[in-house]
């Protein structure tokens, strides 16, 4: 008993302050909705803003502590209203990677300001001791948990009982709504912004000093507890924040002492309780399958994948040239481009075409570098050997990241790989290794190292394909190395984009119910991207590693290099560069530390240097013209310069180019230093740059690029648009040549019978369905009709797998289904759409329809990184192509597609996969009375042309009434009638569903089956 007292009293300052973190976490949450992951990076800027305060400035402790405290809370109102407002449309998943940034741009400042001595963070609590249970107790650890307490306790107060706290909630729930009421969802938004950074600054200056010296890095990790913390209390109650808080606090110092204290090799473990949290309570709440009514993000756009030989030759040739000819300071910054490229690729794969956010790329990076290093300096291994062994390990590990992946998505996703990516670090770069095992030191301690002897790993000076991988040695070469990886793995990608494999990728980044609907195993999609982007990863893992400390021949993994917040900063650089676009991973890589834009950057300053008096000059000159441009972009306004008079409108342009002239002549000197020590400020240049790519489109510099190449392409190169458009039109000649516009659907699957009996579906203590028996023979359309809430698109979502049921007998002719996922159902030849369209956006017509139809071979995820040969369509794909008019339309987006073609399209595309049963839920739902007729006829010809059945959910009784054979009505989940059209129309019971009718029949009116 007094062991559990005392670890209790000694983890309440580490779990006071947890629950004041995961306090700040869920006031933002609630108020401003937005998962905020800057939040420990709030508490660190809090702590050392009090120590400067306090320290260098000399400021007494009060002022300094309440200063320190209305910066976080500034910080958090002007992030609000500068970023997030712009923003307020956008996805959650963008609105969390704007925090990303905000992460970055006050981790980056903080090393600027505060780097090389050690800092330590003033204490304002008094400084006792108690006895208490044998353990002697400072008393401000019961002060600082009662200042958390009631801290907790005011924000529940606010939310639970105030207005304001009311109109909170209603706001992030429905902006529109608390609008009406008079409530402006942004006001209330800084407010949450404000008081959750106040709470974040309380914590830097009450709670800080536990965490004395501080470091940064250790403090922007808060938010890893804080999230699990936060999730349990499912970012609603404050209670459960400060109870999860101090569990949590407890279960750390129990773990530091059982495991830690007494068994050095299980160093780490107890930053990992978290992440268990984390992983535990994601696994049990999470979904395999998004529910109906989940929204499909918005992801950034999507490159082309097509390769341009030529263009592609005159790239690789000059950046071969540059290598060879340029000096060494610009060979060795074109090496670390290529190789952060290389590991961007990563996020290209995972991020860009899947979907999956992960924040723990570098700690893929360093795993395989840790493998690769450790056998080449314990085992002798050759390096090519070591790092084939570390790649294939890394992409193991990446088939275990991606296990929660598959119940998660979004945002959970990257609380979850954070999590992973801080306990990776902890547990396995934060060691010491040694170099030669010491004697006796079993097989997997003479791998992985022994605390008491942190050596490092010596690998001394190795080779690569005969190359020395040496930036000293041999710069040029280790460079060509690095050019020619980047270059295969990109084309590798490249190709994977344009295959089949990419095609399913894409849909299960899009949306993973309609992948599923066409067959595709989302959790196969998963697993491939997570295990592929692991080994690309790794691959750059192991490259970079060499990179940096291969001149030494001694690798220190706990440096930082693969820590979480570089796997941050990497997420940053490839949004920046366009994440869902090949060459994006490139121009991204050029804001990396030690890559092209610093090398840049320190070029201008040299050469600015050299300018003695005259840079003044320049630099006004430069500043001025852009002082003009803005001046006459603001008095040209109509919102900013209609304020103003005719003649300060006119003199405003000049005014501002003065004045940017006299600042940039003024700090002429300073602009020279920042240019020459421009890889200091890389990361922070990195963080801004991602804020404003945000909140401007998202897109990055690759989609401007291409559109930018392609005007000048079209501009200078006579018939370049022709050749296009012949190119585009040989593509479509290949997809299109198997088979005649008229030819009938020889690809689809033999028409068979769905047979349904006892369906029956609970949400809990509601039957939302009721025994309901169906069948749907070929060549017949049997309507679905009944009220709003009838459990129509229950049955239809139970029928295809996205509803758990209980049912009697589900056969597809002689398949059983009822025991198959969602994607097994498809491929035994049922295909159906949805209310919503949930079309692929992203891709055209023709890659829509492709995705529908193409093999789901496993080969298509090797093959396609290799040659993604193109395949024409199937003779249904054609047919379901011309019969529903789609020809002219194969090369254009679908987000470019007006309503009704969308509509067409999701029949298209279900018919297309080659059905054996086709079910359409509200097919014609939001379209006129001549398309809907259009559908009608279209649904008709495949039941009497093609012998498919269907199974038509739709509220439109024309339809219904003028082309099904059978009608079943559906009213509270059960089947009321059933039969022909008239005799449908006929039955009392159907009218008194429909209509209020009071004449009840005594028997449900069923009619026998043919």
């Amino acid at each position: 008993m007094d062991d559990v007292m005392g670890f209790a009293l000694l983890s309440l300052g580490t779990g006071a302050l947890y629950a004041l973190v995961a306090a700040g976490v869920v006031v933002i949450a609630r108020g401003a909705g937005v998962l905020n992951m800057a939040q420990g990076a709030l508490v660190a800027w809090a702590a050392y803003a009090f120590h400067g305060l306090h320290g260098p400035w000399g400021l007494p402790l009060a002022p300094a502590a309440v200063l320190a405290v209305a910066s976080t809370a500034g910080i958090g109102v002007g992030f609000q209203l500068l970023v997030m407002r712009p923003l307020r449309a956008a996805t959650a998943l963008l609105r969390l990677m704007a925090t990303l940034g905000l992460l970055i741009i006050l981790q980056s400042s903080l090393t600027l300001m505060f780097a090389g001595a050690v800092r330590t963070s003033p204490t304002v609590l008094p400084t006792g001791t108690v006895e208490l249970f044998g353990e002697s107790v400072g008393v401000d650890v019961f002060v600082r948990l009662a200042a958390v307490a009631a801290l907790v306790a005011a924000a529940w107060a606010v939310f639970r009982f105030t207005t304001v706290g009311l109109a909170a909630t209603a706001a992030t729930e429905n902006p529109r709504a608390a609008a009406t009421f008079g409530w402006s969802a942004d006001a209330i938004a800084a407010g949450a912004w404000g008081a959750g950074g106040a709470l974040a600054g309380l914590g830097g200056v009450l709670l800080a000093p536990l965490q004395n010296p501080l470091s940064a890095p250790n403090l922007l990790l808060l938010i890893v507890p804080a999230l699990a913390v936060s999730l349990v209390a499912r970012f609603q109650s404050f209670p459960g924040v400060l109870l999860g808080g101090l569990v949590l606090g407890v279960i750390e110092v129990e773990a530091q002492y059982e495991f830690v204290a007494h068994h050095p090799w299980w160093r780490g473990v107890d930053r990992a309780v978290p992440l268990a949290v984390i992983v535990f309570y994601l696994a049990v709440r999470g979904r395999g399958l998004p529910e109906r009514g989940h929204l499909a993000e918005r992801h950034p756009v999507l490159g082309s994948g097509r390769i341009h030989p030529r263009a592609l030759a005159v790239a690789v040739a000059a950046m071969l040239a540059a290598v060879w000819l340029l000096p060494r300071d610009w060979v060795d910054a074109l090496d670390a481009n290529a190789l952060w490229a290389l590991i961007i690729l990563s996020v290209v794969v995972l991020v860009g075409f899947t979907g999956q956010l992960s924040l723990a790329q570098l700690a893929f990076s360093g795993i395989a570098a840790l493998i690769a290093g450790r056998l080449v300096a314990t085992r002798g291994w050759p390096l090519e050997a070591a790092m084939a062994v570390g790649v294939a390990g890394t992409a193991v590990v990446g088939l275990l990241f991606a296990l929660p992946a598959l119940r998660t998505r979004g945002l959970q996703l990257a609380v979850v790989t954070l999590g992973l990516g801080a306990a990776v670090d902890a547990l396995l770069f934060q060691r010491g290794y040694h170099s030669p095992p010491p004697p006796g030191a079993g097989a997997l301690g003479s791998l992985f190292g022994d605390l008491a002897s942190p050596e490092g790993t010596v690998v001394g000076r190795q080779r690569f394909l005969g190359i020395p991988l040496d930036k000293v040695t041999d710069p040029r070469g280790f460079a060509t190395v690095s050019v020619l990886a980047f270059v295969l793995v990109a084309l590798a990608v490249a190709n994977l984009r344009r295959g089949r494999a990419g095609r399913r990728l894409i849909a299960v980044r899009t949306n993973e119910r309609a992948a599923a609907a066409l067959g595709i195993s989302v959790v196969a999609a998963k697993l491939y991207a997570f295990a592929l982007s692991a080994a690309i990863a790794g691959f750059g893992g192991v490259l970079y590693a060499f990179y940096v400390y291969g001149e030494r021949g001694n690798i220190d993994y706990g440096d930082g290099t693969f820590a979480p917040f570089s796997s941050i900063l990497l997420i940053a650089y490839a949004v920046v560069g366009g994440v869902g676009w090949v060459s994006g991973s490139f121009a991204g890589a050029t804001m990396a530390a030690g890559a092209l834009a610093t090398r840049i950057g320190g070029s201008v300053g040299e050469w600015l240097g050299r300018l003695g008096a005259l840079l003044r000059v320049v630099v006004a000159a430069i500043a001025g013209l852009f002082g003009l441009a803005a001046g006459a972009a603001v008095a040209g306004d109509r919102r900013t310069g209609g304020r103003l008079a005719a003649v300060p409108r006119r003199w405003l342009p000049w005014l501002a180019a003065a004045a940017a002239a006299g600042l940039a002549a003024a700090f002429g000197g300073a602009v020279r230093d920042w240019l020459a020590e421009l890889d200091r400020y890389v990361p922070l240049i990195g963080g801004i740059v991602l804020v404003v790519v945000l909140s401007r489109s998202g897109g990055g510099m690759a989609p401007e690029n291409a559109r930018t190449a392609r005007l000048l392409h079209d501009r200078y190169l006579p018939g370049a648009a022709d050749r296009r458009r012949r190119a585009d039109a040989a593509r479509l000649d290949q997809a299109l040549r198997a088979a005649p516009g008229d030819a009938p659907p020889s690809g689809a699957v033999e028409p068979v019978t769905l047979s349904v009996w006892g369906l029956t579906v609970s949400f809990g203590a509601v039957r939302a369905v009721r025994a309901v028996d169906l069948r749907v023979v070929p060549g017949q359309v049997v309507g679905m009709i009944g009220p709003n809430g009838a459990g129509k698109t229950t049955v239809i979502d139970a029928i295809t797998g996205y509803t758990p049921a209980s049912v009697t007998s589900m056969t597809l002719g002689e398949v059983s289904l009822d025991r198959l996922p969602a994607h097994r159902r498809a491929r035994a030849g049922i295909s159906r759409s949805f209310q919503n369209l949930e079309l692929f956006d992203d891709l055209t017509v023709l890659e829509n329809i492709q995705a529908a139809s193409d093999r789901r071979d496993a080969r298509a995820y090797l093959t396609d990184l290799i040659f993604p040969r193109p395949r024409p369509l199937p003779g249904a794909a054609i047919a379901a192509v011309d019969a529903f008019g789609l020809r002219e339309d194969l090369l254009r987006t679908v987000s470019d597609l007006p309503y009704g073609r969308r509509r067409l399209l999701a029949i298209a595309r279900a018919v297309a996969a080659g059905p054996a049963v086709l079910l359409l839920d509200e097919p014609c739902a939001g379209l006129d009375e001549s398309a809907s007729a259009e559908v009608a006829t279209l649904l008709r010809r495949l039941a009497d042309e093609w012998g498919l059945g269907i199974l038509l959910n739709e509220h439109d009784m024309d339809v219904i009434m003028g082309i099904c054979d059978r009608v079943i009505v559906l009213d509270a989940g059960a089947v009321i009638a059933e039969g022909t059209p008239a005799q449908v129309a006929a039955d009392p019971r159907v009218r008194a569903a429909y209509l209020g009718d009071p004449e009840p029949a005594r028997e449900p009116a069923y009619f026998p089956l043919p």
